[in-house]
């Protein structure tokens, strides 16, 4: 019988624990560089991401700031030269005699009633201003774009101011209530305007393109628009008489659209201004 006891050599047992140690060493230090790589790729995630989102934030910043500065720029705008005030009307040629009383005329480009006023009272107004016996103020509105559903009064507006650039608003106007289209609504296209523009005399057409396509205007015209409630203006055309250091009133709009508007225009500023003939309706 073998008297050998079980069990392996005492050297060899100790050489497997130690492999098995080692392995298992092997592995934790393998689990430790996968954490690690682990870690890292979540720390270049999130820097990634906060890179991302700050570039986008930092877009945003740029986008909202340029929409700010052109809100900004279109609703201050440039003021055209014969304004009376950033949100004024149009003051027509002429050197208003002391005591001379005011005429604001209000009209929109799109109202067929205001072209009628226009060709039979255009002339009378300029008279009027150029003699100094008032001081006419032509305010151009385009509410009539939100009632017709088009931008023909806003852009009919723009071009009168950048034609007054050239000092032919009064002109413009006359030559673009000529070309009022005869079915209300219909609007104007941009080569009417253009036209009108040329026939007023405007001389530097491309400018005066050049500030109607980059709304130019746009700020003053909308302002001028703004005023209109404030200034108790309720429709077109309408015109508002001031004497010197007297109260405002409008006059009659059956008178404004009658057979004469122009006699009945000249004799409520010799009223006005105590010259009356007493001819003339009130």
């Amino acid at each position: 019988m073998s008297k050998k006891r079980p069990g392996g050599h005492p050297a060899r047992a100790g050489q497997a624990q130690d492999a098995a140690e080692a392995r298992r060493a092997k592995a934790a230090a393998l689990r430790q560089r996968e954490l690690a790589r682990q870690r890292s790729r979540r720390v270049l995630l999130i820097s990634v991401t906060v890179l991302v989102v700050l570039a986008l934030a930092a877009v945003v910043a740029v986008l909202v700031a340029r929409e700010r500065d052109e809100a900004t720029s279109t609703a201050e705008g440039a003021t055209p030269p014969s304004a009376t005030a950033p949100d004024g009307g149009y003051l027509l040629a002429g050197d208003a005699a002391a005591g001379a009383p005011t005429l604001d005329v209000w009209l929109d480009y799109q109202c067929p009633y205001c072209a009628q006023f226009e060709a039979a009272a255009g002339g009378a107004l300029q008279e009027l201003a150029a003699s100094g016996q008032a001081r006419v103020v032509v305010h151009t509105l385009s509410f009539l774009d939100q009632n017709l559903g088009n931008d023909s009064s806003t852009r009919a507006a723009e071009g009168a101011a950048a034609a007054d650039a050239q000092g032919r608003f009064a002109e413009y106007s006359e030559e673009v209530f000529a070309r009022q289209p005869e079915r209300e609504g219909t609007g104007y296209t941009d080569e009417e305007l253009r036209a009108a523009a040329r026939a007023a005399g405007v001389t530097d057409l491309e400018a005066w393109s050049q500030a109607v396509e980059e709304d130019t205007y746009l700020g003053y015209v909308r302002r001028v628009q703004e005023s209109m409630a404030e200034a108790g203006v309720r429709g077109t055309p309408t015109v508002q008489l001031t004497p010197d250091g007297g109260e405002t009133r409008e006059l009659d709009s059956n008178q404004l659209l009658g057979a004469d508007p122009g006699a009945y225009l000249r004799e409520q500023v010799a009223r006005a201004t105590g010259t009356s003939t007493g001819t003339a309706s009130p």
